[in-house]
């Protein structure tokens, strides 16, 4: 029998057992605007829960965290680490959508023991129009075992679905989120990692997060991923590159209630203890007073014959803002 990525899942491309564990989930994640933006330290939590687990799974745990890290670099939305549905889906990424580069920018993607080298990775997110790469290279990332770096999470990914042992022919149109645990194979719906999601932040809790667990959902990287560029001050510019945005609607992921959005700015409003007001304009008795309604004023008159006449009559003076 040839491979076949869905092999052993249910109807809703999930293996059955753990399909009926989450059973009723699919529709519970929230819609992208009301989704609070993850801070780094959720992922954080999500690796650490992946490593205290020691059930059977555990491999399912570690998977989530590394999927839910690169979503936070590149601001994904769920449709494109995850199986969903409805008319938002979009590809999912696959293997193929990686390329890793060293120190010298020699592509080493096609081999799997010099990904450890890499220094930079690139993903290009498929479209019909067009096809977006956004390259991230190494955070340096010194908590934990580092595990927020773009460079190490992709690497692990690729690395995990190659040690499958899976056609080769075949590796490179494999989906991110596709898993084997024992002898069963399916991809990772969304409603499991959302489960994931709410138990990191339910375990730190709401006076830390101040927010709720139903207050985040599978959108949240993309919340996330553009609140951290903006708290580190990466230009407006840069935000909506880096997150794929078409204008600057990525304004709508960052939230004012934030604390650390205001770092830094009680100093910087105490950079300049005093400053020179220019005086206001005084017009002349010339021209008169304009919020007056009189003959040489701009002010409606029924008998406008001043020298601003021909504004009356819908013509422009010799110098106006249109020229």
């Amino acid at each position: 029998m040839g491979y076949n990525p869905t092999h052993g899942m249910g109807s809703h491309g999930f293996c059955p057992s753990l399909a009926r564990q989450f059973k009723g989930m699919r529709n519970k994640d929230p819609g992208e605007v009301q989704q609070k933006a993850l801070p780094v330290c959720v992922y954080r939590e999500l690796h650490r829960m992946a490593k205290s687990n020691s059930s059977q799974n555990s491999h399912l745990d570690t998977t989530i965290a590394w999927l839910q890290t690169i979503a936070y670099f590149w601001c994904m939305r769920s449709c494109e680490y995850s199986e969903v549905r409805g008319e938002w889906r979009r590809k999912v990424l696959c293997i193929r959508n990686f390329r890793f580069f060293d120190k010298n920018n020699k592509d080493i993607s096609s081999d799997i023991d010099l990904l450890c080298e890499a220094t930079t990775v690139s993903i290009t997110f498929e479209r019909e129009v067009r096809n977006d790469t956004i390259s991230h290279q190494k955070s340096g990332d010194k908590l934990g075992h580092g595990e927020m770096c773009p460079v190490h999470a992709a690497a692990e990914i690729v690395k995990c679905i190659n040690s499958y042992n899976l056609p080769s022919d075949r590796i490179r149109d494999t989906q991110i989120n596709f898993i084997k645990i024992g002898t069963m194979s399916y991809t990772i719906p969304s409603s499991v990692i959302l489960m994931k999601i709410r138990a990191a932040v339910k375990i730190l809790g709401h006076e830390i997060l101040g927010f709720h667990p139903n207050e985040v959902g599978t959108h949240s990287n993309r919340s996330g991923g553009a609140m951290g560029m903006f708290l580190a001050g990466t230009p407006v510019y840069t935000i909506i590159l880096m997150g794929r945005c078409s204008s600057d609607a990525f304004m709508r992921y960052l939230r004012k209630q934030v604390l650390s959005l205001s770092h830094g700015i009680t100093n910087k409003m105490l950079t300049f203890e005093e400053f020179y007001t220019v005086p206001d304009f005084i017009h002349t008795t010339a021209d008169g007073d304009p919020r007056t309604r009189n003959n040489t004023s701009l002010a409606t008159t029924q008998n406008f014959n001043g020298s601003h006449a021909n504004m009356q009559r819908g013509l422009h003076p010799a110098f106006h803002l249109n020229h």
